[in-house]
């Protein structure tokens, strides 16, 4: 599952939605007088002399307070900025053609979504001032009008750089100087305002950056700029993957997991304490419960918000763990989001869930999730690839921010999709690739309801079989979500689908994120037939207590009159509470036919109802 698109990089031009409101103003200077007001107050006409930028000084980006430095080309608009700022530092950069970003233990990945694509472009287009060039940088321009905003107004453009997507600057009408822009890029809006404009080889520079992206914020206060420092063309460089925090004395381990509603749970320990049960996720990262991180005296620090399946935004923290353990491997020094897992997954996994373990796990090694036997097996990169396993295939893999993402195709039609392990069902569809294909929805697609849960809160969508392929391999009736969901990861616009466990398991998968490739072994569940939940419920367990969040219209729980907000007390005279959300989950995949008799509280009191299992997708 997506766990935290918005967490926090070292970017020092981050963004978010704007605050405060905004009007109209009377008048609309045209574009050309704008942009020429705009290049004398910039100084524009120094910027032959001025090659190459470094700007440096303290930044504060979710609460930590650190240094950052941010290096430029002003002649391509390459850069690379880094931030020392504890558990939330790192660095990102773009040379014209490749976006790389790299964390705070200094693993370096390029980034190929097309979000991190066109962040890039538009900066980089900012960065060499092409806007205020004669040609504009080969960019669309038009005017906005004018807006007023805390007793200030502005001229408003819409600028559509070459190859990207638009974003509009702010000028101030009164001093001429570019003083926000907005950028909205895939399910984001970045605002970055610009201020303390200071006199700089004649170029005037903005020496106070305040940005924010969908809640996470950051503040840069330069305190010097370097010109043309010679150092430049080696900082701009791409830096390469170095981390000294790992190790496996044998070069290998092996851990058995448990499949819980598809999802892989295994035990760690962290600082030598434990086992706790985490699950391993391709589509996340370091996430400790709030309540285990208090456990362990681990302090946690700083405050961010980011969105994951669901619509809502939730506010975590942030801590670093001495030692992670996974198996007879050790990963010292990691940075983790603090957040409330027992709460969220864990109340919806069907068993206890003290955290997750996803990017910064699979980076260090190559690993093998091996459904068939139930196991995890990581490998050194110097202990060589795994043995050879009959019909295997190996694909590349770009990434997707931090997740894995294929070629895919869905109901024939190409597009890409994340590989996501840590989510339960086989495909989420994403509402704006449905929207652009709608032939891809068959007419007997289930009404609208909850199909998954995770930071966010719950996905909706209705459900359907689609018929999948991946890596040459073509995988019919794959129980499919057909997304409805208009904000979070599946409102994404720029890829097509999310494939999880009910998909991965039917292999051996072996995921080598240095060389970005991923190896695909059919098992002997290839062909199975899957079948899916027989009730049209969604469950949780909040308390312990077996209750029903969800009844989607058209399927038997529907036609037994279970509602939304019932309890699930007994399970044909069984303690439903007792036997647990997963077993019950199980009891409601019964056989097609089976009746099952509930004894249920809800708004109407407590009451007797029959629910007789059925397919309904």
């Amino acid at each position: 599952m997506k766990t935290f698109r918005g967490r926090v990089s070292a970017a020092l031009v981050l963004c978010a939605a704007l605050g405060a409101p905004v009007a109209a103003a009377p008048g609309d200077p045209t574009v050309d007088a704008v942009l020429a007001a705009s290049r004398t107050a910039l100084g524009v006409d120094a910027l032959p002399s001025v090659q190459t930028m470094h700007v440096r000084g303290p930044v504060t980006i979710a609460g930590f307070h650190g240094v950052a430095d941010a290096w430029i080309d002003l002649r391509t608009g390459a850069y690379a900025q880094f931030a020392d700022a504890g558990p939330v530092g790192g660095g990102q950069g773009y040379d014209g053609s490749v976006v790389w970003n790299r964390d705070i233990s200094g693993v370096v990945w390029d980034d190929g979504s097309a979000n991190a694509r066109y962040a890039a472009i538009d900066e980089a287009y900012l960065n060499r001032y092409a806007l205020w060039m004669r040609d504009r940088g080969g960019a669309s321009v038009t005017s906005e009008g004018r807006r007023s905003d805390a007793g200030r107004t502005y001229d408003v453009l819409r600028v559509t750089p070459p190859g990207s997507v638009p974003f509009d600057v702010w000028v101030d009408a009164r001093t001429h100087l570019p003083a926000r822009t907005i950028m909205t890029i895939g399910t984001s809006t970045m605002v970055t305002t610009m201020s303390d404009y200071r006199r700089v080889h004649g170029l005037n520079v903005a020496y106070t950056q305040t940005s924010d992206t969908d809640g996470n914020a950051s503040t840069l206060h330069t305190t010097a700029v370097y010109v043309n420092n010679g150092e430049a063309r080696r900082m701009l460089r791409r830096p390469q993957t170095h981390v000294t925090d790992v190790s496996l004395p044998s070069g290998t381990t092996t851990i058995p997991f448990e499949l819980v509603d598809n999802h892989v749970a295994l035990p760690v320990t962290i600082d030598g304490k434990g086992p706790y049960r985490f699950l391993f996720d391709t589509g996340g990262s370091n996430f400790i419960d709030t309540d285990v991180a208090k456990e362990l005296g681990l302090v946690a620090g700083g405050t961010a918000s980011g969105s994951g399946v669901g619509s809502a935004q939730e506010s975590v923290q942030f801590a670093t763990v001495a030692a992670l353990g996974v198996g007879d491997a050790t990963l010292r020094k990691q940075g983790f989001v603090v957040a409330p897992v027992h709460a969220g997954f864990g109340l919806a996994s069907g068993k206890p869930v003290d955290g997750l373990i996803g990017f910064e796990v699979l980076a260090r090694f190559i690993t093998t999730f091996d459904y068939a036997n139930a196991r995890i097996v990581l490998r050194t990169p110097d202990a060589g690839a795994p043995p050879a396993l009959a019909g295997q295939r190996t694909i590349p893999f770009v990434f997707n921010g931090q997740h894995p993402m294929i070629a895919c195709t869905i109901a024939n039609v190409p597009s890409q999709c994340v590989a996501d392990t840590g989510s339960r069902i086989g495909l989420s569809v994403l509402t704006p690739f449905l929207a652009a294909h709608p032939s891809i929805v068959p007419p007997n697609a289930t009404a609208p309801g909850a199909n998954g849960f995770g930071v966010g809160g719950a996905s909706v969508g209705r459900l359907a079989r689609e018929t999948l392929e991946i890596g040459g391999f073509t995988i019919p009736d794959v129980v499919t979500d057909l997304s409805a969901q208009t904000k979070g990861a599946f409102a994404d616009p720029y890829y097509g689908g999310n494939i999880g466990a009910a998909v991965w398991k039917r292999f051996t998968l072996t995921f080598d994120y240095a060389r970005q490739t991923l190896t695909l072994a059919p098992n002997a569940q290839f062909a199975i037939h899957e079948t899916y939940d027989r009730s049209g419920t969604f469950l949780l367990a909040p308390g312990g207590k077996i209750t029903v969040v969800d009844v989607r219209a058209g399927t038997p729980a529907a036609a037994a009159g279970l509602a939304r907000g019932d309890t699930i007390v007994s399970i044909d005279g069984k303690d439903a509470g007792a036997m647990g959300l997963a077993a019950v989950r199980d009891a409601f995949r019964g056989a097609d036919g089976t009746a099952i008799v509930l004894s249920v509280t809800g708004a109407g009191g407590a009451r007797t109802v029959t629910l007789t299992l059925h397919d309904y997708v």
